[in-house]
C-alpha cells in the first residue's frame, strides 16, 4: 500500500510540475485564488499545509482527514479599495469512510466608477466571483493521508462573465508527536475567459512543515511554487496561553511575494474547550493608498 502511495504522490508532483512548466505565466483574472481569508491563516502568514481543521480546505485538501467532529468556519475580510470576501466552509467526518469538506468564497468590489476615453461616464459597474470547493480526505495509515478538492469558480464583471472547474490534490505527512509535512497541488487545470483574453488559474505546487517547540508553540513553513509568480514563501509562528478551558492563541506570520500587501500579519483569538474559538487578523497594505486588511472569523464543532 504504502509504495502504491509513494507512487501516485510521485505522479501527482511530476504532473503538476509538467504543467507548471508548460503554462504560459499569466495571471488569473481574479485575486481570488491568492487572497488569504481565514483570519488564523492569515496570520500565520498562510504558512497552513500542515493544520487539521476547516480552515485548511483551500491551503491542503488532506487536512480535514484528521477531523473527528463537524466543523463550521465564517469568516469575512474587509481587503483593500473597499473590496471584500466572505468564506464559509463546512466539514463532515463519516468514521472510516474518511472526511467531507465544502468551502464557498465569496468576492465583491463594490461599486466601481466606469471610465472611458473621455473619463468618467457617470456610470458605475460591479465585479465579483464566487469560489465553491468540495472536498473528500481519509487517513491511508496514522502517518499519512490524502485528500482531492474538485472547485469551481465563476467571475462576473459588469455583464461579462465566465466560469471555470479544477481540481486539489494534497497530502499531510505525520513524522512524529512534534513534526508534520504537507504537499498540495493546487488549480490543477483551468482557466477563464472574458471576450478575446483567456488568463489560465494559477497552478501552485506547495510544500511545507510544521514543528511544535515546546508545547504550545509551533511554527509552521510553507514554500510555493507559483506559474505566474515564480517562488513566495510563508512562515508563521503561533503560542496558544491557556487557562482552564480558555485558550488565547497569538499569532505572527509573514508572507513573500505580495505586491499589495507588506508581508507581515499579527492575529490573536479566543477559544473555549476547543469547541468554539473566535479569531482575528490585520495586515498592513504598502501601497500608496495606505490601507489595511482585517479578517475576523468564527469557528465551532459540534
Amino acid at each position: 500500500m504504502k509504495k502504491v502511495l509513494y507512487s501516485v504522490i510521485t505522479v501527482c508532483f511530476l504532473v503538476s510540475i509538467s504543467l507548471f512548466a508548460s503554462s504560459d505565466k499569466v495571471g488569473t483574472t481574479s485575486s481570488m485564488f491568492k487572497v488569504l481569508l481565514s483570519p488564523k491563516v492569515v496570520s500565520l502568514g498562510g504558512a497552513y499545509s500542515t493544520f487539521n481543521d476547516a480552515d485548511s480546505l483551500l491551503t491542503n485538501p488532506s487536512g480535514i482527514s484528521k477531523a473527528q467532529k463537524k466543523e463550521i468556519s465564517l469568516a469575512y475580510t474587509s481587503w483593500l479599495v473597499e473590496t471584500n470576501y466572505s468564506y464559509l466552509s463546512f466539514v463532515f467526518p463519516v468514521g472510516s469512510v474518511g472526511s467531507f469538506g465544502l468551502a464557498v468564497n465569496y468576492f465583491s468590489a463594490g461599486d466601481i466608477e466606469e471610465t472611458d476615453v473621455n473619463g468618467p461616464t457617470g456610470n458605475n459597474f460591479t465585479a465579483n466571483g464566487i469560489l465553491a470547493s468540495l472536498v473528500y480526505a481519509k487517513s491511508l495509515t496514522e502517518k499519512i493521508s490524502l485528500g482531492l478538492g474538485v472547485k469551481y469558480y465563476s467571475e462576473t464583471i459588469e455583464k461579462e462573465s465566465a466560469s471555470t472547474p479544477s481540481l486539489d490534490i494534497g497530502g499531510l505527512f505525520v513524522l512524529n508527536e512534534n513534526l508534520k509535512l504537507g504537499l498540495a497541488l493546487q488549480n490543477l487545470f483551468g482557466s477563464i475567459k472574458f471576450i478575446s483574453q483567456r488568463d489560465a488559474l494559477p497552478i501552485v505546487v506547495k510544500v511545507g512543515g510544521s514543528y511544535e517547540i515546546i508545547e504550545n508553540l509551533t511554527s509552521a513553513v510553507d514554500v510555493n511554487l507559483l506559474s505566474d509568480n515564480g517562488i513566495s514563501v510563508n512562515v508563521g509562528i503561533e503560542y496558544a496561553i491557556k487557562i482552564g478551558d480558555i485558550a488565547i492563541p497569538v499569532r505572527v506570520g509573514y508572507r513573500s511575494g505580495n505586491d499589495a500587501l507588506l508581508g507581515v500579519a499579527l492575529g490573536a483569538g479566543f477559544g473555549y474547550k476547543e469547541l468554539l474559538s473566535l479569531n482575528f487578523a490585520w495586515a498592513p497594505s504598502v501601497s500608496e493608498i495606505g490601507q489595511q486588511t482585517f479578517n475576523v472569523g468564527l469557528n465551532f464543532k459540534f
